[in-house]
Formats: C-alpha cells, structure tokens, sequence
C-alpha cells in the first residue's frame, strides 16, 4: 500500500516490489492507516519514499542502518567492534569466515558484521517476522549509502525467512563457522523506542540450553550470544568467554565447538 502522497512513479515501484515478495498490492487511496488497520488488520505494509514500512499505533518502522551507522564509523577511525571480534574468536586471523544470523531483526549487526569481516567473509540470515523479514530484505537490496562500501556490504548479505530452531533442529542446510544469535526480544530494552512499532509482532521465543547445544552441533567453530544478562548461560556453559566493554548493558557470549578445539 503506497503512502498518500504516493507518485504514479511511486506506486508501479511498490506494486512491482509487492508482487516480486509474493504480496497482495491495494492502493491506498485517501485511507488512513487505522481505516486500513480496521479493513485488513495489523498484518500490512505501507510501500514510501522510504520503502516498504510498518505502521502501527506505536509508530512506523522503516529500514535504517540506525546504530550500525556509527559502529561502521567507529571501524574507519580503526576502533574495535566487540561482536566482530565475538564472531571472529581469540587470535583472530584475516581468513574470511561464514556467518548465520539467526536472529536478523533490523539488520544492524548483520550489516556491520558484512562491512567489517575479513574479505571474502560471507553473512546470511533469518527473520521469522514476514514483516520485518520483508523491510529489512528490501534495505539489504535497495537502500543505497552515501559510502559505495557500505552499500556493498549490504548487498551480499542474503536474507531469507524462517526460524532458526527450524534450521537447529534440521538434518539439512549449508554448514556455518559461525551461529550468531541476538535474542535480545525475550528481555527488551523498554527505554528503547525503535522497537515499540515491531514489538508487538516479534518473535519472543527464548534460547534453550538445548538449542544452544545443537547449536554447537551445527556450526563449525563457535555460536556467538548477544544478551544483556549472562548468569544463566555461565551457569550452563561454564566454559563461556564473554566479550563487551565494562560499561555496556550488552555482551557477546561465544562458546567453542568441540571439533573446533581440536
């Protein structure tokens, strides 16, 4: 559904976009979003000047780099990126490595894991939110960056839809060095206003001891956490090596494979 002030231009570009993503095109008319809301429910996208976009009494999300924007920039001023050197482990070398992000969501921490990885590195990723999979898909392929090599990066991440306990529990799929998860959803940030228009239609399953061992199972060298509190996982995984600044609210946990200390 294109905005109000939609162009002609504008509209065969959402429709054709709504069409290549298996969605049903309506004109939106002079309908406001409640009227749309009251017409077909919460489950739709409103196509912008700014892309596809979610719109919800809590307020409108739209693809942006948002904090990857600064991080990105902390790279060129040859600053340390914690979940970069989570992904990579101690040591770590200049050989590329591949990535699964199993939790995707805004694409933030995809997009600087695709800039900052050693070259030749590959990154995918999943989103079980048809919603979010579609307006982060659309900024992995059409946003475009004032810095050629940030549109670059977001280009070769390859996003697809799913759920990653799917993926965890199947017998079948390419073989990562690298699980990375960031379920951060299952205890959010309430201060955090980006997330109160998609909060609603986010994935809260949380991320078992279970999953994690199969996890473990399924990457070649090691799965990497995002979390705010890591008691529990230590507990767990007393083997755990934690990495973040001291006075951040979020680490990384990453737990070796087996066949790969050895």
């Amino acid at each position: 559904m294109p905005s109000l002030k939609a162009k002609e231009k504008l509209q065969c570009e959402g429709k054709a976009w709504a069409e290549s993503q298996g969605f049903t095109y309506v004109p939106r008319g002079k309908r406001t979003i409640q009227a749309l809301m009251d017409e077909y429910g919460e489950d739709f996208l409103v196509y912008s000047s700014r892309g596809p976009q979610i719109d919800r009494p809590e307020g409108s999300h739209f693809f942006s780099l948002n904090m990857a924007e600064l991080r990105i920039q902390n790279l060129r001023k040859g600053q340390r990126d914690h979940l970069l050197e989570a992904l990579m482990g101690r040591g770590a070398s200049k050989l590329p490595i591949t990535v699964l992000d199993c939790t995707c969501g805004f694409g933030a921490d995809a997009a600087v894991a695709s800039f900052g990885l050693p070259t030749g590195s590959r990154v995918d990723a999943l989103e079980v939110s048809p919603l979010l999979e579609a307006v982060t898909s659309w900024g992995f392929s059409h946003f475009v960056h004032k810095k050629d090599d940030v549109t670059a990066a977001l280009r070769r991440i390859s996003l697809r839809r799913g759920d990653y306990r799917d993926y965890l529990l199947s017998d079948e799929g390419p073989v990562y060095d690298v699980l990375y998860f960031d379920p951060m959803f299952q205890r959010p940030v309430e201060a955090s206003c980006q997330f109160q228009p998609v909060r609603a239609i986010m994935e809260h399953g949380g991320l078992t001891r279970d999953l994690i061992e199969r996890a473990l199972q399924k990457a070649r060298r090691r799965v990497v956490i995002k979390e705010r509190d890591f008691r529990q996982l230590c507990r767990d995984f007393p083997e755990v090596t934690l990495y973040g600044g001291k006075y951040s609210r979020i680490g990384y946990a990453v737990l070796e494979c087996d066949s790969w200390k050895k």
